[in-house]
């Protein structure tokens, strides 16, 4: 008994119970299901087609394109020999080319979408992670702080706001204190030129102003007579207005304004002045000479008064957009200091009150949301494949290839003319003595094409003896054996050998399609329902899970390309059975 009272002892004993336990109920209960599995791994998949023809005297092989276009290159002349793979005309492949770098763009553009959904779907479920595991003492720590921090960052905000808005008006207040010397300026130019330099042009003044000569211009006459009148009364309130100027900012810019107005019916009437000197027919010329040197003295000083307070009113504008920039600057910092506080509150206040029920269920749909975006970005990725694929086989038939060792007998292709599909331009005749004639199933002629290789074996030199051999021409019309449509091929050999003889049997393998380092799963694990493709898939915890798929290419050793639905290293079910 005292065996049994040692603690590791029975710890022990209970863990072998339960394992055999979980052993029975896993794999010894009668009747519980045992699978057969298959890892999803890489494989090179390749088609072979088995027919049975016979050897014949070789004949010639007429080449066509399966696209037309315009010929770029001619590489053979009629009389010179040919290699198998040897490209005889190409056609023009700028446009198929640009095509193929979009096409590759794309689908460098579609796997780094890939990668954002990628990334995104992670963080969504550390974010879930997070809102299940709840708040830990550290990250309450930080919120706290972030919010301290967010406070007094406001607060900066707010007094350089209030800084940079004294400091405006302390700016803007000294362009304003210049202005009424600018407008006392202003006046004293404006008398000296409408006053003292045309003095001499006038006589009475005051009530009835006179031009002291004659002027063959009689309606300039009579509008500087009416004009000089106005610039009395014009000079008058504007002495009248300075002396009350005000302070205030409004005034002062009206008062520009006023300044400018009546600068510029100043230089008018010095203009129409002048228009009276230029046609007197009184004055001397040496009088018409001084009058002139009076009027340009005038105009010059109204000019400069007109700019003095242009020039005023331009800095101050320029000032006020410059404070309104700083200001709305200070300001828009402000409004940013106080939503980084708001959200740093928010979330302190999440943080300390854990996360709700409907958070967690709107957190695990946006986990769905972004799971769902990267499966549709995946189909996107693979769909960008398959378009750069085509572009590539498209760009593949632009070249003419020898299938055969032979000479060319036929070459009817030009350098800049537009081909036609289908249509023969050239032939050549094998090199070998002898070809192959076999006919195909319908259900394998698609695997095959022209150009594709081939081993064969004669019956009369056994299975040891393999020839070579590639196939130069597909009958597209079928032909009915047996019930069932089948299409004759012709196979050339590769090279000649004197143990080939007509009427020969021979057994023959051709190449079809082949993809290499894609994933593959044998043919039996895919089943097909309701029109989809799926396969099922044992978890790490033993459950099943029928996964749709999307498959490729059917290899000939009974595996199958899978192009969408499973990852290596996933474990397929091959086949169940009851113990």
């Amino acid at each position: 008994m005292k065996f049994f009272k040692k603690p590791s002892v029975i710890i022990s004993i209970l863990i072998i119970a339960a394992v055999s336990v979980l052993l029975y109920w896993r794999y010894g209960r009668p009747g519980a299901p045992l699978y057969d599995t298959v890892t999803v791994s890489r494989h090179s998949i390749f088609q072979e087609v088995s027919v049975t023809g016979r050897v014949k005297p070789a004949e010639d092989v007429n080449l066509a394109f399966e696209r037309g276009g315009k010929v770029s290159k001619v590489n053979v002349k009629v009389g010179e020999m040919a290699t198998i793979g040897q490209a005889l005309v190409e056609l023009d492949t700028k446009e198929l080319a640009t095509d193929l770098r979009k096409a590759e763009a794309a689908l460098k553009s579609a796997e780094a979408l890939s990668a954002q959904y990628e990334a995104a779907l992670e963080a969504q479920r550390a974010k879930l992670d997070e809102l299940k595991r709840g708040t830990r003492p550290e990250e309450l720590a930080v919120a706290e702080t972030k919010v301290l921090s967010a406070k007094q960052i406001l607060a900066d905000a707010e007094t350089d706001l209030a800084n940079i808005e004294h400091q405006a008006d302390i700016d803007l207040a000294n362009f304003y204190v210049n202005v009424p010397n600018i407008l006392n300026d202003a006046l004293a130019k404006t008398d000296d030129a409408v006053t003292k330099q045309t003095d001499e042009f006038f006589s009475d003044d005051n009530t009835n102003p006179r031009l002291t000569f004659v002027t063959a211009n009689s309606q300039a006459q009579i509008d500087v007579e009416r004009q000089r009148l106005e610039m009395t009364a014009m000079l008058a309130s504007f002495r009248a207005d300075l002396s009350s100027l005000s302070v205030g900012r409004t005034e002062l810019d009206a008062a520009m304004n006023q300044a400018i107005s009546r600068l510029i019916s100043a230089r008018d009437f010095l203009t129409r002045l002048t228009d009276t000197v230029n046609t007197s027919t009184s004055l001397s010329q040496t009088t018409v000479t001084t009058y002139k040197g009076y009027l340009n003295t005038a105009r010059t000083n109204v000019n400069t008064a007109i700019t003095s307070v242009s020039s005023g009113q331009q800095s101050i504008a320029s000032k006020k957009a410059a404070n309104k920039d700083s200001i709305d600057s200070a300001r828009a910092k402000v409004s940013q200091a106080q939503n980084s506080l708001v959200m740093a509150e928010d979330e302190l206040v999440l943080k300390r009150a854990g996360a709700t029920t409907e958070q967690l269920k709107a957190k695990e749909a946006e986990v769905r949301q972004a799971e769902a975006n990267l499966r549709a970005q995946v189909a996107a990725v693979s769909q960008a494949s398959a378009a750069l694929d085509n572009l590539s086989a498209q760009l593949d038939k632009t070249v003419l290839k020898s299938p055969i060792n032979g000479i060319v007998t036929k070459q009817e292709a030009e350098v800049g003319e537009i081909i036609t599909a289908s249509v023969s331009i050239v032939s050549i005749i094998s090199s070998a003595n002898f070809a192959i004639e076999a006919d195909v199933p319908e259900a394998d002629i698609a695997k095959i094409g022209v150009g594709a290789l081939a081993d064969v074996t004669l019956d009369a030199y056994g299975d040891d003896v393999i020839f070579k051999a590639a196939v130069s021409a597909i009958d597209p019309a079928e032909k009915i054996i047996e019930g069932v449509a089948t299409y004759k091929i012709t196979l050339q050999f590769s090279n000649g050998d004197s143990r080939i003889k007509s009427g020969m049997t021979a057994n023959v393998e051709v190449v079809g399609g082949r993809r290499d380092n894609v994933l593959a799963v044998p043919q039996r694990t895919v089943a097909v329902k309701d029109g989809r493709k799926t396969v099922q898939v044992m978890n790490d915890d033993a459950s099943i899970l029928e996964v749709p798929v999307k498959t490729g290419l059917r290899g000939s050793d009974g595996y199958i390309e899978i192009i969408e639905g499973l990852k290596e290293g996933d474990k397929v079910i091959v086949a169940t059975k009851t113990k």
